[in-house]
């Protein structure tokens, strides 16, 4: 059999059908490409109505020339159809549509020249093919595409283009796109580098603007469409111009930033590395090291600023023509800066272990330069306000006047929560204002500049540690002729203590720069204020009270704050938000016995405002919320300044403490337990009791919260007097030092000036808010989790180079992050944390405490937990032990070496 032979013959390609173009009746657009479309038929009168009869009626179509309307429709005029037959789009709007679009269409195919025919290829006759092909040729209508005709038209095109993108990559012309230092990513403007695409390439802005915008999507919404075409033409030409020139990196930068700031790591530098998206992670650490490099020149421009002004203060007065008054010279001054400083910790744990490298515990410090918002220049800065013998010990307790202030504080907090809480006195808020303003209430609501000053690479627990630290700290010290200027150095009561143990040892020292001379250590308000709620905890938390209706623990687990431990400290935000809440069940509670109400729909039944006889509801609402506090909050207790006489009452004999006369008795009178009348007897309602002391310490720990919000520093001064005999009662005697320790700095130890600036100028203010202002240690806080968020990023790779790079430019990163956030128009974050509305728990709490009216006195009741609780915790407190105490304190601490002459 012969081998078949394979033959090829040319078959001819038929040529292409030309098919009639398909475009809407109303709006004339071609629907050769449209995913979805409608067919209009017309199929005569007496059927069912068409869409070419409804079509008809809004254009005012004759019967006659109804067929002609038969064709295509689109969507978009579809819809429009619908809405004018359902009211909601007038019929004007439809037939001017279909008027300019018809006029436009006449128009078009009436113009010479140029047309832009589309063919449409149709199925081959095998049909293997259903792919359609547009074939988009420039001619006349009957001339065949032409491939060197359409070289020839974008030939100038590209040159052009060609040339506008060598300008803007010569090294001389300094674009916005090459440009990658520090000071143009914290002016970065995204339309700035739109303006200069604009201005220096406008063929390839239009060209991009071209393949960006969408016609139909901008005539459809002309006011919104326009502006965002800018960012996506702009990043376009970054990454082209990036791809030309590989110095034209400005966007690659940004973006590597951005990822670095987000925790991204090496891998998805390198992704988007490929895509010429961003730059290499190596380089993005060196960007980082070089912004950070200045992280303390504002600081240093700072301190020499105040150097300028001492030295100007000490220089003779020179005479002009017209004189300046010192007053006016000090008003010009720097207003000065603050120090704050706080410990940071990093536990490293390897994925292998070995005897050279383990489990690696890092300790460092954490420094921060707080500028002033109240500054004093007409108060003296070199003489202290007076000694120690000037000033009596028992100035720093409580007073009359301090109690007086104190009540009207609480009275006016009560008189909010009672407007909140119970719809009868909802009036009181006409009467109250808004916020406890204070005489610097103006400033204290104005932002706060704060400058991150970087990680020390040293432990505070460590003698050497903090020697380091105060050297290191005390470079931003101003000093004129060697004489270091007195500022304030912030922290917790750990970095204060061992800021004085460090400075005591240097005591021996001629120069007082190597004694770190120019650093007054001070405690802070945020450990402070944790520490009052432990001693809370001590006195009303107890896992036995579980069931004692009233009691702090109980309302834990009504309220099902199961995050709450006995240790505040473990977890801050739960139990300072059950401390508020508690303090409001405690308050409206009280608020409720106290009017003789049965719920809070009820009218009051006592303590009334009579119609009939002529009172100013303000004097009413003050009178009845003094009476309220007196009762419930306010306890009479010892005079504390008053020396207290132990004297027995069967044989007059005086002792200096209670020991001594409780060992008396036992000896000389058995069966006589207390019979001198300074010894606490217990109150038989032990739920009464405990109500009343639980509402006053709730109350000044709410009382010290509002002041901080509002940055009413001397308000926070006197409550540190309260909460000094609070801490000496429970035993946190490093506490009770410390807040000792302040109220001496501000009455006789600083100078009036840095009394002033320690007295106000104790916090911070992020948002600009009248009550936004909150501690320097808990911005320590924030600051101390941003960096270890930095740190998470290194896998566990963590270096003292890298600890320093993050440290030193995370300020500045933020503030990049900020100019690029505002250049998109990225809404920053509000920083406020949206609590979940607890008003219906509190509600259900306080109905069903006021069942057991833990504040109408009834005798015999006992809560299991606390039975012998007295009204007043400050009874117990040793009297003749805490002068002794005070008496020493006072001294010691005169005679630290930051305070000799």
């Amino acid at each position: 059999m012969d081998t078949p032979i394979k033959s090829f013959k040319r078959v001819p390609k038929p040529p292409a059908t030309k098919l009639k173009i398909r475009k809407c009746v109303i709006c004339c657009h071609d629907l050769v490409t449209a995913k979805k479309y409608y067919a209009l038929k017309y199929k005569g009168p007496g059927h069912v109505k068409s869409m070419c009869e409804r079509i008809s009626t809004i254009l005012n179509i004759t019967e006659e020339n109804i067929a002609g309307i038969a064709g295509h429709l689109c969507v978009t005029c579809k819809r429009k159809v619908d809405n004018v037959e359902k009211g909601s789009l007038p019929p004007d709007e439809l037939r001017r549509l279909f008027s300019q679009s018809h006029g436009d269409q006449s128009q078009q195919s009436s113009e010479e020249g140029s047309s832009l025919i589309r063919k449409r290829m149709v199925k081959s006759p095998d049909k293997t093919s259903k792919r359609r092909h547009l074939d988009f040729s420039i001619g006349d209508g009957n001339a065949p595409p032409s491939q060197p005709h359409q070289s020839q038209l974008l030939k100038p095109v590209l040159e052009q283009i060609q040339e506008e993108c060598r300008i803007l990559c010569q090294l001389s012309f300094n674009s916005s796109f090459r440009r990658t230092d520090l000071n143009s990513f914290l002016n970065w403007s995204q339309g700035e580098q739109e303006q200069e695409l604009m201005e220096h390439a406008p063929t390839l802005y239009a060209v991009l603007q071209a393949a960006a915008v969408n016609p139909r999507s901008e005539k459809r919404k002309p006011d919104t469409a326009g502006p965002k075409h800018g960012i996506p033409v702009v990043t376009a030409a970054s990454i082209l111009l990036h791809s030309r020139n590989q110095f034209m990196n400005a966007h690659q930068v940004m973006t590597g930033l951005v990822l670095k700031r987000g925790g991204a790591g090496k891998v998805t530098f390198n992704r988007l590395l490929s895509r010429s998206m961003s730059v290499g992670y190596r380089t993005i650490i060196k960007k980082q090291t070089e912004y950070g490099a200045d992280f303390d020149k504002c600081v240093n421009e700072w301190k020499e600023e105040i150097e300028n002004n001492v030295r100007a203060e000490k220089q003779e007065p020179v005479e002009a023509s017209q004189p300046v008054s010192p007053k006016q010279q000090r008003a010009e001054q720097h207003p000065g800066f603050k120090l704050v400083g706080d410990n940071v910790d990093l536990h490293v744990k390897p994925r292998y272990s070995t005897i050279a490298e383990g489990n690696r515990d890092l300790h460092y410090y954490n420094v921060a330069a707080v500028k002033h918002r109240i500054p004093a220049p007409e108060l003296d800065k070199d003489k202290p306000i007076g000694t120690v013998d000037s000033v009596p010990w028992t100035a720093y307790l409580p007073t009359a006047d301090d109690n007086e202030t104190l009540k009207a504080e609480w009275r006016y907090l009560v008189g909010r929560t009672i407007a909140d809480y119970i719809p009868c006195f909802g009036w009181f808020k006409d009467y109250l204002p808004k916020h406890l303003g204070h005489q610097y209430s103006s400033l204290a609501k104005k932002k706060t500049e704060v400058i991150s000053l970087g990680v020390i690479l040293q432990n505070e627990n460590t003698n050497e540690g903090m020697a380091s630290i105060l050297t290191e700290t005390h470079r931003y010290v101003p000093a004129v002729d060697g004489v270091p200027e007195k500022m304030l150095s912030g922290g917790d009561l750990l970095t204060c203590e061992r800021q004085l143990n460090a400075q005591e040892d240097r005591a021996d020292s001629d120069d007082p720069v190597k004694r770190w001379g120019g650093l007054v250590p001070t405690i802070e308000d945020f450990h402070t204020y944790i520490n009052f709620c432990e001693v809370i905890w001590g006195l009303l938390y107890s896992p036995l009270s579980a069931g004692d209706t009233g009691t702090l623990y109980h309302a834990r687990n009504f309220l099902r704050a199961f995050n709450v431990s006995k240790d505040p400290f473990k977890n801050v935000n739960d139990c300072t938000d059950l401390l508020e809440k508690f303090t409001t069940v405690l308050t409206v509670t009280s608020a409720l016995e106290f009017f003789g109400m049965d719920s809070l729909d009820s009218q009051p039944t006592r303590h009334v405002l009579d119609d009939n006889v002529d009172t100013d509801p303000k004097v009413y609402m003050e009178q009845t919320l003094n009476s309220l506090v007196e009762e419930f909050a306010i306890h009479d207790g010892p005079d504390m300044s008053e020396p207290v006489k132990l004297t027995c009452s069967h044989c007059s004999k005086e002792y200096k403490s209670p020991g001594g006369l409780r060992k008396h008795l036992k000896a000389k009178h058995p069966g006589h337990t207390g019979t001198s009348s300074s010894e606490f007897t217990s109150d038989q309602d032990s739920v009464y009791n405990y109500s009343c002391t639980a509402l006053g310490l709730c109350l000044l720990a709410q009382d010290f919260a509002d002041a901080r919000k509002h940055g009413d520093g001397g308000r926070l001064i006197k409550l540190h007097k309260f909460l000094m005999l609070y801490f000496r009662l429970t035993g946190k005697s490093k506490y009770a030092y410390h807040c000792l320790h302040v109220l001496m700095q501000v009455s006789c130890l600083l100078s009036p000036r840095l009394a002033h600036h320690l007295t106000w100028n104790r916090f911070v203010n992020k948002s600009g808010g009248p009550d936004t202002n909150i501690e320097m240690d808990r911005e320590m806080e924030y600051l101390n989790r941003a960096f270890k968020d930095e740190c998470r990023g290194f896998r566990g790779k963590v270096t003292d180079a890298s600890v320093l790079r993050v440290g030193r430019a995370a300020q500045q990163l933020d503030a990049v992050m900020g100019a690029h956030d505002s250049s998109y128009q990225i809404k920053a974050a509000s920083g406020q944390h949206r609590k979940k509305d607890s008003t219906e728990d509190v509600l259900q709490l306080i109905q069903h405490v006021h069942k057991e009216h833990i504040f109408r006195p009834t005798d015999g009741r006992v809560h299991f937990a606390y039975p012998t609780i007295s009204r007043n915790p400050l009874r117990q407190m040793n009297l003749p032990n805490l002068h002794a105490w005070m008496k020493k304190t006072t001294v010691d601490i005169s005679r630290k070496q930051i305070y000799r002459a």
